[in-house]
């Protein structure tokens, strides 16, 4: 008995079909990875802005502090005295959202402040006394999920 050998016919659409699946798998994988790149970088680039504005913060409290006035006032919005916001974001370039929720009077430093910038928020928390420059960042990044609106007739 004679064995018959079968050779697969090689059409252009048998290779497509074998390199399929693998193709997109790859494609799926690089665009994840392009994505958390991006996400990495940009993250980088706010937390860089966000220690500009502490920074920022302590030199516009020795100004206010000159004129006779406190940085830190927590009955406006911002948590800051009218213009500081304004003058914070001219020294750093910053265009994003400043809030500051602390103020530690003695070593002139920011306790708490949250900086949000496109979909990205960070937030600054002091450690220890106060007085070093140890604190905690923490960088969230947010996307839009859903946007739900209803009309009531």
């Amino acid at each position: 008995m004679e064995e018959e050998i079968i050779f697969e016919q090689r059409t252009i659409w048998s290779v497509l079909r074998k390199m399929l699946l693998p193709g997109v798998i790859l494609l799926i994988v690089l665009a994840i990875f392009f994505c958390w790149c991006r996400i990495d970088t940009q993250a980088h680039h706010v937390m860089q802005e966000a220690r500009d504005i502490r920074v920022a913060m302590r030199l516009t409290a020795l100004e206010c502090s000159a004129a006779g006035d406190a940085l830190y006032d927590p009955t406006t919005p911002d948590g800051m005295l009218k213009g500081a916001a304004q003058r914070i974001r001219e020294l750093t370039y910053a265009d994003g959202k400043i809030v500051l929720t602390g103020w530690d009077d003695r070593s002139g430093l920011p306790r708490s402040f949250t900086y949000r910038k496109g979909a990205f928020m960070v937030e600054y928390q002091a450690l220890g006394d106060g007085g070093t420059t140890d604190g905690q960042w923490d960088i969230y990044y947010e996307f839009h999920v859903l946007t739900y609106t209803t009309a009531w007739e």
